[in-house]
């Protein structure tokens, strides 16, 4: 998951004739479309659709040492790295420091 996927728009080339493909099978684009996300109060474009949490964070520069935290209605919900979450559009975010572990 390294590399540019923040504007895939200007690569053109890679679709030849076929039509945009709506059911969404095959790779017509370059993968899923992008999404706006909020991290720590900055906006992001990332792929919309399964994100294991640690990806997500190196991804949107989120330090691994941090736990990153999805902003819910009902207030924040820590996500486990090695866990996974359905990224749409508009989702917010931010990240802390890991409660003490330590004994």
């Amino acid at each position: 998951m390294s590399g540019n996927e923040n504007d895939n728009s200007g690569h053109g080339g890679g679709n030849s004739g076929g039509g945009g493909n709506p059911a969404g099978g095959g790779n017509p684009g370059h993968g899923s479309p992008n999404v706006h996300i909020e991290v720590d109060g900055h906006n992001k474009s990332v792929r919309v659709g399964d994100w294991l949490v640690n990806d997500l964070k190196d991804k949107v520069g989120v330090d691994a040492a941090k736990v990153l935290a999805e902003i819910t209605p009902t207030g924040l919900v820590d996500l486990e790295d090695q866990a996974h979450i359905d990224v749409k559009e508009g989702m917010r975010f931010m990240s802390h420091a890991r409660k003490g572990g330590s004994s």
